[in-house]
C-alpha cells in the first residue's frame, strides 16, 4: 500500500525513515506514525527528530552512513 501524504510529498524517503525511526520495531507505533503522516507528514518528521536542517546527520547516526 502506498503512503499518500497531504501536501503532495507522496511517501518521500525522509518521511518513510521518520516512520521507521519512531516505530522502533513496534508495529502499533508504526501504524500510529503512518496515520500521523497521512494527516500531516511534517508532524511525523518532528516526532522522529528529522524536521530540522541536521536531518541527514541524524539519519547517518540512526541508519549508518551511506558511502
Amino acid at each position: 500500500m502506498a503512503l499518500e501524504l497531504v501536501g503532495g510529498v507522496d511517501g518521500s524517503e525522509r518521511v518513510q525513515a521518520s516512520l521507521v525511526l519512531w516505530a522502533n520495531g513496534d508495529l502499533a507505533r508504526l501504524r500510529d506514525a503512518r496515520d500521523l503522516a497521512a494527516l500531516d507528514w511534517r508532524d511525523a518528521l518532528v516526532r522522529a527528530g528529522l524536521a530540522d536542517e541536521d536531518w541527514p546527520s541524524r539519519l547517518d547516526v540512526e541508519l549508518g552512513q551511506s558511502t
